[in-house]
Formats: C-alpha cells, structure tokens, sequence
C-alpha cells in the first residue's frame, strides 16, 4: 500500500469489498504478524491474503463477511490503545510520542455483520501468495 490515510475507507481498494469473506489464517505471535485468507463469495480457494505487521491487539470472530477494511481517525486508535493498556495515559502529556505512535500505528477495522473487526497494527498489505516461510 502506498500513502496510508488516517480515517480512509477500502483502504486495500477492493473492488466489490462486501463479496469477500475473510478467516483468520496464521497469527505468528514472536514477528506479531498476522494473515488473512480472503474468499470471494463460497469460492473456497483464497483470492488473496492480507498481511498485518506488528499487531498489537485483535478483536475478531474466526471468519467475517466483508473485506472493507477502514482505518479510523488517529485519536480513535489512541483511545483504543489507552482503554487496552497498550500505551498508558502519560503519553498523552508528550505529543511527540503520541505523533510517533499515530504515525505507525492504525486501528483497521471492518464493520462485520455481527462483530466489530478491529485490529491495531503497522502497514498491512494485499499479498497474492504467501510466504513460504510461515
């Protein structure tokens, strides 16, 4: 992905994004990757995967309809990080290092038929194979 935009909509620029499902694949916990298999419609091979580096927290069902993946605006993803203990308040007193954080950091999310999908993660990507090391 190029340019990431704090509260942009289809961020992966998936044409028809409410056709897919997406399942979670492998989340490799000592790189904090995580990979998404996306199906279009019951076609049961993936049509591709997205790839979530550097993850600081889930909140999502095994599988969800919709690969519409938003990010949300930046004080919302700080919110989320401060109501998870994954900055403490204190940051809050020093905008450098909130700016930092809102720099690399994005809340992805999904708005799933029954559940939220949101995931705090660096740069994702759209990728058409996997990587054979996983």
């Amino acid at each position: 992905m190029a340019n990431i935009q704090h509260d942009e909509d289809n961020v992966f620029n998936i044409s028809e994004p409410g056709r897919y499902r997406c399942q979670i694949y492998h989340y490799h916990n000592r790189l904090s990757r995580l990979y998404l298999s996306v199906y279009k419609g019951q076609v049961q091979i993936p049509a591709f995967y997205l790839l979530f580096p550097d993850v600081g927290y889930i909140e999502a069902p095994i599988n969800w309809q919709g690969a519409n993946f938003r990010i949300t605006p930046k004080q919302d993803c700080i919110d989320l990080m401060l109501k998870t203990a994954l900055v403490g308040p204190a940051i809050l007193q020093f905008p450098e290092a909130y700016g930092s954080i809102t720099n690399y950091a994005y809340l992805y999310t999904v708005d799933a038929l029954e559940n939220p999908v949101r995931i705090i993660a660096g740069r994702a990507s759209l990728l058409q194979h996997l990587p054979s090391d996983i």
